[in-house]
C-alpha cells in the first residue's frame, strides 16, 4: 500500500463510524430539541417572575420562534439525513435571532433603552451556551460554522450600532489622551457611546473557543475511528492468537503485516471417522458437538502459546511459533498435543456417563520452516502459514490411524523439542519411534514418533525406579 493512502477496509471502517456518529448526532438532535424546548419554557418562567405585563409578550415571542427553530432543525434532519446544509441555515437562523433578541430593544417597552447600552449588558456569553449546544452534532464543521456565524452577525451588529447617526466612539474625542480622567469617565459612560474595541473582543475571543472545540470534536471522531480499528483488529486476532498476544499485536500492526519465513511447529488434528460418527446424529447435535470439540481443542491451543490457523470441518490447523519465535516452540506443541488428549479423555468420560460414544482423536506435528502472512483480497484476508512443513505435517495427521496412536511426531519435532529442553524431560515418556514412512508425494521416507500409554506408563515407572535406585547425597 503506498503513498500512506487508506485501504479499502479502513476506508469502510472510516465510513461505519461515520454512518455511527451521524445516527448519534440524529439521536442527539431529538435530544436537544426537547431539552432545548424545556430549558426555554424555564427560562419563560423566570422572565414571567421579573418582567411585567406587556413587555413580557416580547420575550414570550422570541423564546417561542426559537422553540419553533428547534423543532424545525429536527423534522428537517431526519427530512434530509446526512446533509450539512440543514445543519448550517438552522444554525445561521439561531445565531440571527439571538442577536436580535440581544440588542434590539424591547418595542413593548414605554423607554426603551438605546441599542448603544445593549452591548454593554455582557450579554454576549448566551452565544457559548449555543456553541456549546453545537458539539452535540458531532461535526467539527458544524462547530466552526457556528463559531463563525456567531463572530460575523456579532461584528455586523456591532457595526450598525456604530453607523447609527447618534453613536459616539473614541474617534468622535481626538482630544482623549488629554481629557481629564472624569471628562473621559463621563464621556465613556454616555449612553450613546460605544468601546468598538471591547465591543469586538468577544468576537475574538469566540473564534478561539471555537477553534478549541472544533478540534475537540476532530479529536473524538478521530478516536473513535481508532478504537473501531483496533476492536476489528482485535477480533480478526482472537480468531488466531491467544488473548496474551492480542494486546500486543494490535498496537504492532507490521507484525502479521508482512511476509515472514521462520521455523515453526505445525500441527493438524481431527476427529477419526467424523462423517460416520455424525450419520447418527442430528444436524444441530453434530453442529453442538464441533462447537464443544473445537473450544476444548482451541483453548489448550492458546493455553500452550499456540495460534489457531484454522478450524477445517471435525479438526484444526495450529502453528506454535507465529507470529513470534519462541524459545520452547516444539516443546508447547508437544505439551499442547498432551493436553489434548487429556482433554479428550476427561470429555470422553463424561461423555460415557451420559451414554454417548466417545470421541478418538488423531494428532501430526511437524517442525520446519513455514512463510506467514496474509492471503486473500482487502475485502477478505486471512493470516495463514503455507510451505512444505504444513503440507508434511497434515499427511503425518493421516498416519495416526494407520499407526493405531492419538499422537505422532515428526522426527524434526522430536529434535527441536530435545534441543530446547534436553533428552530425558518427562514429556516425551511415551513416545517410540516408528519403523520409516513413506509420505505421499515424498521420494524419501520420514523417521516419526508414536505416542502410546502403555508405553508411556513404563517410562514413568522406570523414571521412579530410577529415583528410588540413585545413590542418597551426602
Amino acid at each position: 500500500m503506498a503513498g500512506g493512502e487508506p485501504s479499502q477496509i479502513e476506508t469502510r471502517v472510516a465510513s461505519r463510524v461515520d454512518r455511527t456518529i451521524e445516527r448519534e448526532a440524529m439521536a442527539g438532535l431529538r435530544h436537544a430539541t426537547w431539552a432545548r424546548a424545556i430549558a426555554l419554557a424555564a427560562l419563560g418562567g423566570w422572565l414571567l417572575y421579573f418582567v411585567h405585563f406587556p413587555q413580557i409578550y416580547y420575550y414570550l415571542g422570541i423564546l417561542l420562534l426559537f422553540v419553533v427553530i428547534g423543532f424545525a432543525y429536527r423534522i428537517a434532519g431526519e427530512a434530509y439525513p446526512s446533509q450539512d446544509w440543514v445543519g448550517y441555515v438552522f444554525i445561521t437562523l439561531d445565531v440571527f435571532l439571538l442577536t436580535f433578541a440581544l440588542l434590539y430593544p424591547n418595542p413593548l417597552e414605554t423607554a426603551p433603552w438605546p441599542p448603544q447600552v445593549a452591548l454593554r449588558l455582557g450579554n454576549f456569553p448566551y452565544f457559548y451556551i449555543f456553541l456549546a449546544g453545537t458539539l452535540l452534532t458531532y461535526s467539527p464543521r458544524q462547530v466552526v460554522w457556528a463559531g463563525v456565524a456567531i463572530a460575523a452577525v456579532w461584528s455586523g451588529a456591532i457595526a450598525y450600532v456604530v453607523y447609527l447617526p447618534d453613536t459616539l466612539t473614541f474617534a468622535d474625542y481626538p482630544e482623549w489622551s488629554e481629557m481629564s480622567t472624569s471628562r473621559r469617565l463621563e464621556a465613556y459612560l454616555f449612553p450613546y457611546f460605544v468601546d468598538v474595541q471591547a465591543a469586538s473582543k468577544d468576537a475574538f475571543v469566540v473564534l478561539v473557543v471555537t477553534g478549541i472545540l472544533a478540534s475537540v470534536v476532530w479529536r473524538m471522531r478521530r478516536l473513535a475511528f481508532r478504537q473501531a480499528d483496533v476492536e476489528r483488529q482485535r477480533t480478526n486476532l482472537a480468531r488466531y492468537f491467544s488473548p496474551s498476544l492480542i494486546d500486543e499485536l494490535s498496537r504492532e500492526q507490521s507484525v502479521i503485516g508482512k511476509d515472514t519465513v521462520q521455523d515453526t511447529a505445525v500441527m493438524f488434528l481431527d476427529i477419526r471417522g467424523f462423517t460416520a460418527f455424525a450419520e447418527q446424529l442430528l444436524p444441530e447435535t453434530t453442529l453442538e458437538l464441533l462447537r464443544s470439540f473445537h473450544r476444548r481443542m482451541s483453548q489448550e491451543v492458546f493455553a500452550h502459546g499456540g495460534t489457531l490457523d484454522k478450524f477445517i470441518g471435525d479438526g484444526l490447523m495450529a502453528t506454535f511459533g507465529v507470529p513470534r519465535k519462541g524459545p520452547n516452540d516444539a516443546t508447547n506443541a508437544v505439551l499442547c498435543a498432551l493436553a489434548m488428549r487429556q482433554s479428550m479423555q476427561e470429555w470422553n468420560a463424561e461423555r460415557e456417563r451420559q451414554g454417548w460414544q466417545p470421541i478418538m482423536i488423531g494428532i501430526g506435528i511437524h517442525f520446519g520452516p513455514v512463510v506467514m502472512g496474509n492471503i486473500g483480497t482487502e475485502e477478505r484476508l486471512e493470516f495463514a502459514v503455507i510451505g512444505d512443513t504444513v503440507n508434511v505435517a497434515s499427511r503425518i495427521e493421516h498416519l495416526s490411524r494407520e499407526l493405531h496412536t492419538e499422537i505422532v511426531l515428526s522426527d524434526d519435532v522430536m529434535a527441536a523439542a530435545h534441543g530446547e529442553i534436553g533428552l530425558n524431560h518427562p514429556i516425551f515418556d511415551g513416545f517410540r519411534e516408528a519403523p520409516e514412512q513413506h509420505l505421499r508425494g515424498r521420494l524419501t521416507g520420514m523417521i516419526c514418533w508414536v505416542y502410546s500409554e502403555e508405553v508411556a506408563e513404563e517410562d514413568r515407572q522406570r523414571r521412579v525406579e530410577s529415583i528410588d535406585l540413585a545413590p542418597a547425597s551426602d
